[in-house]
């Protein structure tokens, strides 16, 4: 069978996104058309986790990768609340209360500095990586990014329990966090299209560009991060035209 480089996971990751957005926006959310839209839009979110984990471990500065997550997540948050609010929060409070899922992504990073860290004691990653976790809760997909960050990274050579673990953590935590939201929970389904993310993950070479040109691997690296909010504010301003 064949297999996908990290280039055109990432393609996938961003069209995903792209049509859950434009779903959210556009197509009355109780309709079929949505379901189907929004179902293969969650495949964004573990594609991601995943490559944050693959990402982790090979890049060349751990620091700046971190950095260059943060630096997207603040410049985000403006335009994440306004798609999502269609206005500016009014107080701090309010700015911070629905953080965008560059900042779980951060966190989720975060928590791998902190397991990683060879300097600190057990109990105090096991307190960290608790806190950071914490933190998540007021961010896009919650608790769900650092713990399949976690996930992805340690079981990424046993398949088998990666795969059980992330279904676990999905089949549990998304009902908890999300079907309140939700009329019914056939409704609330569709959010199980996380699962489909484990094909194209299974389908991963593990190929991340070496042979590409540096104007395509710095292309392929910062594309997703400009896209994100970018993609925000374009669909935005099309819903108001």
């Amino acid at each position: 069978m064949r297999k996908f480089s990290a280039t055109f996971l990432k393609v996938i990751a961003i069209a995903a996104m792209t049509l859950d957005h434009i779903a959210y926006t556009f197509v009355p959310p109780e309709s079929a058309a949505s379901y189907i839209m929004r179902l293969f839009g969650r495949i964004t979110a573990p594609l991601m986790c995943f490559f944050i984990a693959e990402g982790f471990k090979y890049t060349h500065d751990r620091k700046k990768y971190l950095l260059r997550m943060i630096t997207f997540a603040v410049i985000s948050q403006p335009l994440y609340l306004i798609f999502h609010n269609h206005s500016l929060p009014k107080n701090a409070l309010e700015f911070f209360r629905s953080m965008n899922v560059m900042y779980t992504f951060s966190l989720g990073l975060l928590t791998l500095f902190i397991v990683t860290n060879k300097k600190l004691p057990m109990p105090a990653k096991a307190i960290l990586t608790a806190i950071t976790i914490s933190f998540a809760n007021i961010g896009d997909w919650s608790y769900l990014i650092p713990i399949w960050v976690l996930v992805f990274y340690y079981f990424s050579d046993d398949k088998k329990i990666m795969y059980l673990l992330f279904s676990i953590t999905a089949l549990i935590l998304l009902p908890y966090l999300y079907l309140k939201y939700f009329d019914s929970f056939l409704m609330f389904t569709y959010n199980y299209g996380v699962f489909l993310a484990l094909i194209p993950i299974a389908l991963y070479n593990g190929q991340r560009n070496k042979d590409s040109s540096p104007l395509k691997k710095s292309i392929s690296k910062w594309f997703f991060y400009v896209y994100y909010p970018l993609h925000m504010m374009v669909i935005f301003f099309a819903s108001h035209a």
